[in-house]
C-alpha cells in the first residue's frame, strides 16, 4: 500500500475535510495522482472520443437535420399520411440508434468517466433529438386519428412521448441538454392541463390554475434535484427556480387573485433563503432576491392603487432591488463563513 497516499488521506480525515467512508477510494485517487513519484503506477489512459470527431459529428448531425427540414418544407404536403409517419419514425430511429452507439463504452468503463465527456455530450444531444422527434411523431399520429375534441390530446401526447423518451435518453447519457428536454416536455404536459383547470375547479381563473400547476411542478423538480436525480445539479436547480418564479407570478399577471401571487412569491422567498442556508447553491439565493424584487413593488403598487405613478414604481423597484441584492450578498457571505 502506498504510505504517502495514506498519510495524505489521514491528514484530510483529521481536518474533517473528507468522509471517512470514502477513505479507500480517496487513497486510490491520491496514489494515482502522485503516480511514479511515490511508486504508484498510473493507469493506462482511457481513450475517449477525440474533439475533432465530436465537432465533425455535430456538423454531420446538423447537416442531416437541415436536409430533413428542407425536405419536409418542400415535400411534406405531397406525402400521404403513411409516408409522413415513416419520415418521422425513421428520423427518430436514426437519432436513437446514433445516440446509443455514441454512448457505448467498454464493459469495464462507465460513461460518467470524465474521459468520456465528449462521447457523453454527443450521445445526450442525439438522444434528446430523438425525444423531440418522438414527441412530434406522437402528436402527429394522435392529431390524425383523434380529430376535433374539446381536449388538446395532440399537445399532451407530444409532451408525454417527449418526456418518456427524454428520461430514457437521460438515464443513458446524462447531459444538460437532456435535463432541458425533460423540463420542456414536463411543461408541455402541465400547461396542457392548465387550460382546463378553470373548467374543473370553480372560482379559479386560468392564470391562477396555470400558476399553481407551474409552482407545484417547479417544487417537485427541485425536490428531485436535491434527491440527486440529476447529474447537472446547477442546471436542474436553475430550471426549477425559473419555473417556480413564473408560477408564483402568474396569479399576479392574471389579475384575478393578486393576493395568491403575493403569498406564493413570499413563500418562495422564505423557502429559497432556508434552502440556500443549507445547500449554499446560488440558484436558491437568486430565487429569494428576484422574488423580493418582484413582490414588493407589485404589492406596494396594488395597495396604493397605482397612485405612485410610473416614477414612483421605478423608484420602489430600484430601492427594492438594491436592498434585496445587499441582503443576498450578506446572506451569501455569512453562509460561506
Amino acid at each position: 500500500m502506498n504510505q504517502t497516499a495514506d498519510r495524505v488521506v489521514d491528514a484530510l480525515l483529521a481536518e474533517h475535510l473528507l468522509d471517512p467512508g470514502a477513505r479507500p477510494r480517496a487513497t486510490a485517487v491520491v496514489g494515482t495522482v502522485l503516480g511514479p513519484q511515490v511508486g504508484t503506477a498510473r493507469p493506462a489512459p482511457v481513450r475517449g472520443l477525440p474533439k475533432l470527431v465530436e465537432v465533425v459529428a455535430y456538423l454531420g448531425g446538423a447537416l442531416v437535420l437541415a436536409a430533413v427540414v428542407l425536405f419536409l418544407v418542400q415535400e411534406w404536403d405531397s406525402l400521404d399520411f403513411g409516408s409522413q409517419v415513416a419520415v418521422l419514425g425513421v428520423a427518430t430511429l436514426v437519432l436513437a440508434v446514433a445516440g446509443a452507439v455514441s454512448a457505448h463504452v467498454p464493459s469495464a468503463a462507465t460513461l460518467a468517466d470524465p474521459s468520456y465527456d465528449v462521447r457523453r455530450r454527443l450521445a445526450g444531444s442525439l438522444l434528446a433529438g430523438a425525444a423531440v422527434t418522438a414527441g412530434t411523431l406522437a402528436g402527429f399520429v394522435v392529431d390524425h386519428v383523434d380529430g376535433q375534441t374539446s381536449f388538446d390530446w395532440q399537445t399532451l401526447s407530444i409532451g408525454v412521448a417527449m418526456f418518456v423518451v427524454g428520461v430514457v435518453g437521460y438515464l443513458r447519457a446524462r447531459t444538460a441538454v437532456g435535463v432541458l428536454t425533460m423540463m420542456s416536455a414536463a411543461l408541455t404536459v402541465v400547461l396542457t392541463f392548465s387550460d382546463r383547470v378553470d373548467d374543473v375547479v370553480t372560482g379559479i381563473s386560468e392564470g391562477d390554475g396555470a400558476g399553481l400547476l407551474l409552482f407545484v411542478t417547479g417544487v417537485a423538480w427541485l425536490l428531485a434535484a436535491e434527491l440527486g436525480w440529476f447529474r447537472e445539479h446547477v442546471t436542474a436547480r436553475v430550471l426549477g427556480v425559473g419555473v417556480v418564479l413564473v408560477g408564483v407570478q402568474m396569479p399576479v399577471l392574471d389579475g384575478t387573485h393578486e393576493g395568491l401571487g403575493y403569498a406564493l412569491t413570499a413563500l418562495a422567498v422564505v423557502v429559497g433563503v432556508a434552502v440556500y442556508l443549507v445547500r449554499q447553491s446560488w440558484p436558491y439565493l437568486a430565487l429569494a432576491v428576484l422574488g423580493v424584487t418582484l413582490v414588493v413593488p407589485e404589492a406596494v403598487s396594488d395597495w396604493t392603487e397605482g397612485s405612485l405613478g410610473v416614477e414612483g414604481g421605478v423608484l420602489v423597484t430600484g430601492v427594492t432591488l438594491l436592498v434585496a441584492s445587499f441582503a443576498g450578498y450578506r446572506l451569501r457571505a455569512e453562509a460561506l463563513t
